[in-house]
């Protein structure tokens, strides 16, 4: 089937060893792309104001699929969007922070202004969410927050980071924890996944999942990845990853998507 929609993850799959991009390189794939009909996504874990930042110079252009499919925006349009409930995210915060798996005090509230992290993180962990997240605010606790919150995120050590993941699903019940890199969890509500906003924009756009070419690498891709009709893992992808792709391609830091478009549009099967 021909290609309607080309959606990639964003860490350790579109974006290399610095967290860029080659924004000359995409210019140039995204109006082939334009020429073609064929739509990209950015689906990523990331809160949507880091994501159209990221992608600034492209917004109007691009879909976005945020906060591990519990946001989808089109140009100036939310064409989704699930909230948690606020009781039940200070619920999880407080569990997650009396475990033995975090890594100091480090969760972060994703919001739709803003992202909330706690005064007592770690000099690490305040870099990292200002390096990941846009307006991040730290704060004495998490209860004078006001906004829609539609994920937390947690820092484990990276050598317990699945089993914490496993521990969460069994504390929680509404929400599912699902690994992100390889020493953080994504916390979102129950039945959201990329694949969600995936299925929306199938909605939109009348675009059949077969139609679809999705890329990543970690865990939180592993249901857009089998939703979409083509999956394409890079090679620095979990296992998981690799075991449900049709292809795996080079490795991130190398822009390995990029240079796969590339040779796609040149090819008779976009």
């Amino acid at each position: 089937m021909t290609i309607k929609l080309i959606a990639t993850d964003m860490d350790g799959t579109f974006l290399d060893g610095n967290g860029a991009y080659d924004k000359a390189r995409f210019d140039k794939i995204l109006t082939a792309l334009e020429e073609k009909n064929i739509l990209f996504a950015a689906a990523s874990g990331r809160q949507l104001l880091a994501l159209e930042a990221m992608f600034a110079d492209f917004s109007d252009r691009i879909l976005f699929v945020a906060e591990n499919g519990g946001i989808v925006k089109y140009q100036d349009h939310i064409l989704f969007e699930e909230k948690m409930p606020f009781d039940k995210v200070l619920e999880i915060a407080d569990i997650v922070r009396k475990s033995d798996y975090i890594q100091d005090d480090s969760v972060l509230l994703s919001g739709a202004n803003g992202s909330y992290i706690l005064e007592t993180a770690s000099d690490y962990y305040k870099k990292k969410a200002n390096f990941y997240y846009k307006n991040v605010q730290a704060l004495p606790d998490f209860s004078g927050v006001v906004d829609d919150i539609l994920k937390l995120t947690v820092n484990f050590t990276a050598a317990r980071v699945l089993e914490g993941e496993a521990w969460v699903n069994q504390q929680v019940t509404g929400v599912r924890a699902v690994t992100t890199g390889f020493e953080s969890i994504d916390i979102i509500p129950t039945g959201i996944s990329k694949a969600t906003g995936l299925s929306h924009i199938a909605e939109k756009f009348a675009i059949s999942p077969a139609g679809m070419l999705a890329f990543g690498d970690n865990l939180n891709d592993l249901e857009m990845l089998t939703y979409a009709g083509t999956a394409i893992a890079t090679s620095n992808a979990r296992d998981e990853i690799k075991a449900v792709a049709d292809r795996v391609i080079g490795n991130h830091k190398d822009q390995a998507v990029l240079t796969y478009l590339e040779e796609l549009l040149k090819s008779k099967n976009a």
